[in-house]
């Protein structure tokens, strides 16, 4: 073919839809999106460390015996800021900065955008974190080891579907999708 020769006509040797211009949203690999919630949860914690600072300097400079109300209030913080958090990015963009990130945007069925009811049961597992307020050690511990496995769990769902790449808790929250943007 000669680069004077017209294109060819509709049909036979056309551009199929998607082939050109901008890339077409698939679903997103579970390496990205371990990278997007790793992003996310160093913010979360920063966040956390610093308000947890401010609150244990307020109650520790108050006086008394501060060690619970600090431990108890924390869990309930740090629930409250990590759902908070979640929801608001899910439900308005589609994009925590994790995900924005990684170019990430979690929708509901059909693109739909997501809401506040899908995003609470996507990040279920972070009502693990009240078992804080259990005033015995072991409570953490299990705390942490219930929120480990649910992760692990997330990821091995991921890994399974091989089309959509939906974990338990995509499954879970009606059908939500995490889609790769670019």
């Amino acid at each position: 073919m000669s680069y004077n020769q017209p294109p060819p006509p509709g049909g036979y040797g056309a551009p199929q839809p998607g082939a050109y211009g901008a890339p077409q949203p698939r679903p997103a690999e579970l390496m990205d999106r371990f990278l997007a919630r790793l992003i996310d949860g160093i913010l979360l914690t920063i966040v956390s460390f610093v308000i947890g600072l401010v609150l244990a300097a307020i109650l520790i400079g108050s006086g008394g015996e501060a060690n619970y109300a600090v431990t108890a209030i924390g869990a309930i913080l740090g629930l409250a800021i990590s759902l908070g958090y979640y929801v608001f990015f899910e439900t308005t963009s589609g994009q925590t900065l994790g995900k924005k990130a990684m170019k990430l945007k979690v929708v509901g069925p059909a693109g739909a955008p997501v809401t506040p009811a899908q995003s609470v049961k996507r990040n279920f597992f972070y009502l693990f974190g009240l078992l804080a307020l259990v005033p015995l050690g072991i409570f953490n511990v299990l705390s942490t080891l219930l929120q480990l496995g649910v992760y692990i769990f997330i990821a091995v769902t991921i890994s399974q579907d091989k089309q959509l790449r939906q974990g338990f808790h995509d499954k879970l929250a009606n059908e939500t999708y995490v889609m790769k943007l670019g």
